[in-house]
């Protein structure tokens, strides 16, 4: 039991971040950890410490999809009211820039998204990505390079249409 208090204490904010790029939304978010710690709980085989955020990533993506599949439709949560900052107008750009790339990373296909949060906010190894997502190392590079490519077109064509 300690085992599993110190992973949670370690990776908890991690799968969050992960589950929250996937999911999009806050409340499903949370509930993909809760899942995902308590499948560990309940069905995990002895890990590896050096593995475990890795094996924790690839359980979060599995709850995922399952809940996809089960529940076809979503109804998104109101966006939560931010603190007023000192340059209103900053913080009105800013926001609309966040907002866009977080929708054109939505807007990305699951499996190159998955691959993308993996490496880039997890920092994850593509041997690590690979494993996650039970790929080749090599299809891990591909939908890690996609995902940038689409990214990328995406937020040029967003400031050539404002």
């Amino acid at each position: 039991m300690d085992d599993i208090v110190t992973l949670y204490r370690r990776h908890a904010s991690a799968v969050f971040r992960f589950a929250w790029g996937l999911s999009g939304d806050r409340s499903a978010a949370e509930d993909l950890v809760s899942e995902t710690f308590t499948r560990l709980l309940t069905r995990a085989p002895r890990i590896e410490t050096r593995t475990a955020l890795a094996y924790l990533l690839a359980v979060a993506r599995n709850a995922y999809l399952s809940g996809r599949r089960r529940q076809r439709r979503e109804v998104p949560l109101a966006e939560e009211p931010c603190a007023p900052g000192n340059d209103p107008l900053s913080r009105l750009d800013d926001q609309a820039r966040l907002a866009s790339v977080l929708l054109a990373v939505h807007d990305l296909p699951e499996s190159e998204r998955a691959a993308l949060l993996l490496r880039v906010d997890h920092d994850l190894s593509y041997d690590e990505i690979a494993s996650a997502l039970g790929i080749s190392v090599a299809a891990a590079k591909v939908r890690v390079h996609r995902a940038r490519l689409r990214l990328a077109n995406a937020m040029n064509s967003n400031r050539r249409n404002p």
